[in-house]
């Protein structure tokens, strides 16, 4: 997160699949503004693909520390680079 609380970069990576579970719960963000809006993006995508995520969600930044996104990492996306932007 930059010192504004405008931007961040998250990266994450499948570690475990054990019984081809992937990734079950979502990841709580800290040090974001409550009060803001962001965008979530998918940024590490090969040409062609669409996120699962569905591009360009747009959350507070109370739900994103609270609540989290789950990044939907499985045998088949076993890395997500998630860029954070407030609007």
């Amino acid at each position: 997160m930059n010192s504004k609380k405008t931007e961040a970069v998250i990266f994450n990576y499948l570690v475990n699949n054990r019984y081809g579970i992937g990734s079950t719960d979502p990841v709580r963000l800290k040090g974001l503004d409550a009060q803001k809006q962001y965008r979530v993006e998918e940024i590490n995508l090969y040409p062609g693909t669409k996120s699962s995520l569905g591009q360009g969600q747009t959350y507070s930044g109370d739900y994103l520390m609270k609540v989290g996104v789950n990044p939907d990492l499985n045998s088949n996306r076993t890395s997500v680079l998630l860029k954070i932007s407030a609007l």
